[in-house]
């Protein structure tokens, strides 16, 4: 068992976050000790945080992640790809944004006088 400074620690997440995800049931600790009640996580409990940073740093949304983490493992995958098509989206519509600014700053460049 580890308390929030050693998981903070161990997968540099902050404790504000840590205290995110318990307070959204992404990541609950293992138990609570001592008179303050104090949080600890167990090793299954820190493969989910890093599973979740994982998904974060894939682009995920944390409703996403939730939704994967606590699916049945048959229904993970599917889950993933219907993520992997929103990020293809995402990426074509940024793609479609980065042409138009890119036509628009050509179009100013033939605007331009060419003494300047």
């Amino acid at each position: 068992m580890k308390s929030v400074h050693e998981v903070c620690a161990l997968t540099h997440v902050t404790r504000k976050r840590l205290y995110y995800y318990d307070h959204i049931g992404l990541l609950k600790p293992t138990r609570r000790v001592g008179p303050q009640k104090s949080k600890q996580y167990s090793n299954k409990a820190i493969e989910r945080l890093q599973k979740i940073l994982k998904l974060q740093e894939a682009g995920l949304t944390i409703h996403e992640i939730k939704a994967i983490l606590d699916a049945p493992v048959l229904q993970q995958k599917a889950l993933l790809e219907e993520a992997a098509i929103r990020l293809y989206q995402e990426r074509d519509t940024l793609n479609a944004q980065i042409r138009n600014m890119e036509e628009y700053l050509e179009s100013l460049e033939e605007k331009q006088p060419a003494d300047q």
